[in-house]
This record gives C-alpha cells, sequence and structure tokens, in this order.
C-alpha cells in the first residue's frame, strides 16, 4: 500500500489545519512540523517550513537531513494527539528505535513549503513501524520508514 492510499480521512478533519505544536511533546525550536493538515486512522499529514534559527539549519541556508526523521515522527504525534484528550498527551512518550531503508534525494533548504505524510504500517505492544516520506512540490525529498517505541506514563502525585 503506498502512502497516498494508506489516507482514510475522518470527520475531525473539517477542524483541520491547525496548529501542529499542541499536539506533540515538541516545543520552540525543535518543533519542526507547522500545521497539521489531515488526519486519519493511522495516518496524518501536515506542513513545514524550516526557519533560519533552526537547530537543523546552517549558516549557509542548508538543512540537516535528520530533520526529515523529525518530520515524519512528528507528524504522526501530531496526528495522534488530535484525537487525543490535553491529559492523555501530556501521559504519552515515544522513542526513536530505529531507522530502515530512508531514501534521500537531497536535504530541504530553509524557507521550502514541505508537505509530509506519515502512516503507520505496523503496530504491536508500543512498536510502530511509520512510513513516511517528505516532498516539496511534486519532488520527493525523502521517504523511508521509521520505528518507534510508545508508552503511556503515570503521573506521580506528589
Amino acid at each position: 500500500m503506498s502512502l497516498d492510499q494508506s489516507f482514510d480521512s475522518t470527520e475531525s478533519n473539517k477542524d483541520l489545519p491547525q496548529k501542529a505544536e499542541p499536539y506533540i511533546p515538541h516545543s520552540g525550536l525543535m518543533c519542526v512540523v507547522d500545521h497539521l493538515i489531515e488526519v486519519g486512522e493511522k495516518s496524518a499529514a501536515t506542513m513545514a517550513v524550516v526557519v533560519q534559527d533552526s537547530p537543523f539549519a546552517g549558516q549557509d541556508g542548508t538543512v540537516d537531513e535528520t530533520i526529515f526523521i523529525e518530520m515524519v515522527g512528528q507528524t504522526i504525534a501530531a496526528g495522534n494527539g488530535f484525537k487525543m484528550s490535553e491529559e492523555e498527551r501530556r501521559n504519552q512518550q515515544g522513542f526513536l528505535i530505529g531507522i530502515k531503508n530512508l531514501r534521500i534525494q537531497r536535504p530541504p533548504l530553509v524557507g521550502e513549503n514541505l508537505l509530509i505524510k506519515a502512516s503507520k504500517s505496523a503496530e504491536f505492544a508500543g512498536f510502530i513501524i511509520i512510513e513516511g516520506s517528505v516532498k516539496c512540490g511534486s519532488d520527493v525529498l525523502a521517504n523511508g520508514e521509521i520505528k518507534v517505541f510508545q508508552k503511556i506514563v503515570e503521573e506521580s502525585s506528589q
């Protein structure tokens, strides 16, 4: 199944686009996706523009390719977070545990409009395989899989 075929839009998409930051555990400059634009049962899409003061941006306007991994992870996190309450989002933690078949055509440049799509292709006992792609216009900049472990943490009462 291709990433484009995996989108099964839900009724909640009528509330989109929205800022992605409230739905993910990242904030400030570490939030590398700007707007959540589509959410499906196991998929999400975001838009992003890398800013010059991003920790991934070089002085020459180039962007470190590791941002692709973060963009795919934050996209699926934003889609998940959109469907959760604020309390549920606070109790979620995710950890990158692997990268597979990451194909990079070229790094993004500061200021380019990027479309990020991510879809869960497998999930078992907190382990999730996510297929993702990053596009600039019709050009695919990168695509591949990341593997994450997600767990729920209990807030301790003190």
